[in-house]
């Protein structure tokens, strides 16, 4: 940990003092600078709020979602274990890959998705290179890669439940509705809560998918905090301001992590 955590988090800490180019061999030392020069940053700002809304999407969306799944796998159905595989498949495969397959999906010209929009008389964007789709495009494919994991998080919660409090509930009268949201969803709540700081960190690492996608572009509309550093850093050679934006990421994970614990305790029905 001292090694391979401690001593670099502090290097990173000493970098975003200084303003270096990775070439020069002395640095100049600018305290605060390169943090006031960050928040200054349009660039930076855009990242920050691309990143927030791609977080937002996949808490909306993928824990929902995967919990409707898990849901239905839940039932018995035949061929449970054939879903379960097709749906977490896409999550054991490489970023780089998915996201090179998806490029190929979302082609403007010869693309599946845009095929598919023609039969029924829509005139398909272009996904990837227009600014109002693109941020879309990164958030639908995260959302294919990540929800079979969800699904499978919340499947081993329900499996869980205590089958004894649903035939109390079922003795008391409760239907299944109400059985779901005063049986069932409280005891799954450690699996919601796991999930939640999951997704979020998850959200806030972005960035295989942007890389291989988009680039960031169009004019940074799809640039995302993590990809912002490696710009900055190995792109422009921008050491300083990368090591900061380093910093202000770890400090909102930070954040965001505690915030959730403690909002958690209110409503995590421990078992």
């Amino acid at each position: 940990m001292t090694l391979f955590v401690f001593i670099p988090a502090g290097y990173v800490v000493f970098l975003s003092l200084l303003r270096w180019n990775l070439i020069d061999v002395h640095a100049q030392f600018v305290g605060l600078g390169n943090y006031v020069h960050l928040f200054a940053s349009q660039s930076f700002q855009q990242a920050l709020s691309n990143t927030l809304i791609l977080g937002v999407g996949q808490i909306v969306i993928l824990l929902p979602l995967g919990l409707f799944l898990a849901l239905l796998l839940d039932m018995g159905l035949r061929g449970t274990r054939i879903y379960r595989t097709v749906m977490f498949g896409p999550y054991v495969l490489p970023l780089v890959a998915s996201g090179l397959v998806w490029t190929l999906l979302y082609n403007q010209n010869f693309g599946l998705i845009n095929q598919v929009l023609s039969w029924v008389h829509i005139n398909g964007p272009n996904w990837l290179g227009t600014s109002g789709f693109a941020l879309l495009a990164v958030l639908i494919m995260t959302v294919w890669q990540y929800l079979g994991y969800y699904m499978l998080i919340f499947l081993g919660g329900l499996q869980n439940v205590s089958v004894s409090l649903k035939e109390a509930a079922a003795i008391d009268g409760a239907n299944d509705r109400q059985t779901f949201w005063h049986v069932t969803l409280p005891a799954l709540s450690p699996s919601l809560f796991f999930a939640l700081v999951i997704c979020t960190i998850q959200a806030f690492q972005i960035f295989d998918q942007v890389y291989v996608m988009t680039g960031g572009g169009p004019d940074g509309s799809t640039s995302t905090l993590v990809y912002y550093i490696y710009n900055e850093g190995f792109q422009m050679y921008n050491i300083g301001t990368a090591a900061a934006a380093s910093m202000v990421l770890l400090i909102l994970l930070a954040l965001l992590t505690w915030l959730q614990v403690r909002l958690g305790r209110r409503w995590v029905v421990e078992e």
